[in-house]
């Protein structure tokens, strides 16, 4: 399905901003549970590698300091309904001087979004959504995931893995992810085509709507056009 524009703005109908909301916030609460236990348990040279961003930065996303930033949820709206396919952070950090040092209560705006920060958590998530679903009926009480998790996982997250073999396995159609040492393989999810006729040209690409939760709330739409070079054209969202 090929979807014209001649404005930057994009109609959503109310059903699915409700179900946007519900679950956007529902989805936060699962990389908060996740990165707190990874935070928890992994060493700290390893954290390092992976995430690149001190837990204190991230987590004060969740605990109702409104300086300290957004999530930007990245969602697709495909054949078999909503999915969420990453999430980037949107952080405040001190600004400090030459040596090092705080230089004040002024804060710059830090935008974290690497392979190791988004895509390994998706991958880590949905590898213990596998595998809670296949011991489940050892664990009991004790798993670390819910029933009401493991639905929610089952119904908007993607199958993301660090190896292309179990889509391979499925025949189905991955998209590498790559930073540095670190591979990441997402099931491919079409999004419906996007042609935004504008200021004389023509900008073509995918749909895409991000989704900003604030401190665990739901907090608007950003819908946006991704061309082939992953170049973003944000857009105006309104809903009827």
């Amino acid at each position: 399905m090929t979807i014209t524009l001649f404005s930057r703005e994009i109609t959503y109908g109310k059903k699915d901003v409700a179900e946007l909301e519900n679950a956007s916030i529902r989805v936060q609460l699962i990389y908060d549970k996740v990165l707190f236990m990874l935070h928890s348990h992994l060493p700290a040279s390893l954290w390092d590698a992976w995430i690149g961003v001190p837990y204190e930065i991230i987590s004060s996303l969740y605990k109702g300091d409104n300086d300290s930033g957004s999530v930007f949820q990245k969602w697709i709206q495909g054949p078999s309904g909503w999915k969420c396919i990453g999430c980037e952070r949107h952080c405040l950090e001190p600004v400090t001087d030459g040596e090092g040092e705080a230089s004040g209560p002024k804060r710059r705006f830090t935008f974290h979004n690497g392979i190791s920060q988004s895509m390994v958590l998706q991958a880590v998530i949905w590898s213990m959504y596998e595998n809670t679903l296949l011991l489940q009926p050892y664990l009991g009480e004790e798993a670390f995931l819910s029933e009401e998790d493991l639905e929610l996982i089952s119904v908007y997250f993607v199958p993301t893995y660090l190896t292309q073999a179990p889509l391979m396995e499925l025949n189905k159609p991955a998209k590498e992810y790559k930073d540095k040492n670190i591979r990441v393989y997402q099931e491919w999810i079409s999004a419906p085509d996007l042609v935004l006729q504008w200021n004389g040209g023509l900008t073509e690409g995918r749909w895409m709507t991000g989704v900003y939760v604030d401190h665990s709330r739901f907090a608007g739409l950003g819908p946006y056009l991704k061309d082939a070079q992953g170049k973003r054209t944000y857009m105006q969202a309104t809903v009827q």
